[in-house]
C-alpha cells in the first residue's frame, strides 16, 4: 500500500524507491509480485510518468483509506500511552465552521482532562456517513430535519443567508430571491445538493437552479472567491458570523420570510450514557447553547 501511494504520487518507481528507503531493482521486483498476485497490471507508462491503470486506482484508493486509518491508530496510541486514557473523533459538516471549538475544548478538558478530542477533517462532505461507519463517534450536522437512525440532539435554530463582497448590488437589498441569486455565478462547497440547505429550500420551490455553479469544497475557499467577486454563496448566519467582522463580506437574507436550519449533534444509537462521547455531546449542547 505504501509503494501504491509512493509511486502514484512520485509517477517514478525510482523517486518512490528513494522515498521508502529501498532499491529501485527492489521496488520494481515488489511491484511485479503485487500485479501477479492481483493478475491485473497496476500502472502503465505515460510521456513522462507511471499513471495507475483502472485496477490500479482501485487498489490506490483502498490504500489511502487504510494508511490514514493507521496513521491514525498509532496517533490515538501514542495519546493513550500517555494522560490520555479514552478519544472521542469529532466530525463537522463542512459549512460548520470551526470558531466555536477552542473554548468548547477548553471547558472539556476542564471537566476531564484524561478524554482527548480529534477533529476529523476528511469526513466533512459525510459527516453522517463517517459516523455510521464508525470513522468519528459524535457528528455536528446541519438540516432541516434531525437525521434519521440516529440519536439526534437539537443544537440552535440558524438562518441560511446570502454572501457577497460588501460593495456588491445585493449587499443594499433586505432580502433576496431565488431568481436573484441564480442570476449570479453561484460558489458552492460541491456541485451534489443537500437535503434541508439551499437547494431544497430556495431553488427548488422556485424552479430554477444557478446558471453557473463553482465547487469550492471548504468555507475558507468558499469565501475566498466570494470576497474576490467571483460569485455569491449561501452559509448559515453561523458559520458566517468571524468572516464578517473584517468588513469585506455582506449577509443578505433569503426571501422576504428568511430560511432557517437547524443544527444537531449526533451520535450513534445505543450509545452508553457513561461514554465519553455522550460526555463530550452534553459539555458541547451545554457550550453551544441549545436556542
Amino acid at each position: 500500500m505504501q509503494m501504491m501511494v509512493a509511486i502514484a504520487d512520485s509517477g517514478s518507481v525510482s523517486d518512490a524507491a528513494v522515498q521508502l528507503g529501498l532499491t529501485q531493482s527492489a521496488l520494481s521486483h515488489r511491484l511485479k509480485e503485487a500485479e501477479r498476485l492481483l493478475g491485473a497490471p497496476l500502472f502503465t507508462r505515460g510521456q513522462r510518468r507511471l499513471n495507475p491503470t483502472s485496477a490500479g486506482k482501485r487498489l490506490l484508493h483502498a490504500a489511502r483509506g487504510v494508511l490514514a486509518e493507521l496513521e491514525r491508530a498509532e496517533q490515538d496510541i501514542q495519546r493513550l500511552s500517555g494522560d490520555i486514557e479514552r478519544i472521542v473523533r469529532l466530525g463537522v459538516e463542512a459549512c460548520g465552521g470551526y470558531h466555536w471549538l477552542p473554548e468548547s475544548l477548553a471547558a472539556f478538558a476542564a471537566e476531564d482532562s484524561k478524554i482527548g478530542v480529534e477533529v476529523v477533517p476528511d469526513v466533512s462532505r459525510e459527516p453522517l456517513r463517517a459516523l455510521r461507519q464508525g470513522h468519528v463517534d459524535l457528528a455536528l450536522v446541519a438540516g432541516s430535519h434531525p437525521p434519521t437512525g440516529f440519536e439526534a440532539m437539537a443544537l440552535r435554530r440558524d438562518e441560511l443567508r446570502l454572501v457577497v463582497p460588501c460593495h456588491h448590488a445585493l449587499a443594499r437589498h433586505d432580502w433576496v430571491s431565488a431568481e436573484d441569486v441564480a442570476a449570479e455565478p453561484y460558489v458552492a462547497y460541491h456541485t451534489t445538493p443537500e437535503k434541508g440547505r439551499e437547494y431544497e429550500q430556495l431553488f427548488s420551490p422556485a424552479g430554477i437552479l444557478p446558471t453557473r455553479v463553482i465547487s469550492a469544497g471548504v468555507t475558507e475557499a468558499v469565501l475566498a472567491l466570494v470576497r474576490c467577486g467571483q460569485g455569491v454563496s449561501i452559509l448559515p448566519a453561523w458559520t458566517l458570523t468571524p468572516y464578517l467582522a473584517a468588513g469585506e463580506l455582506a449577509s443578505v437574507a433569503l426571501t422576504e420570510r428568511g430560511l432557517y436550519l437547524y443544527w444537531y449533534l449526533v451520535i450513534r444509537q445505543g450509545e452508553p450514557e457513561d461514554s465519553a462521547t455522550r460526555q463530550l455531546l452534553r459539555t458541547l449542547h451545554a457550550t453551544l447553547g441549545a436556542t
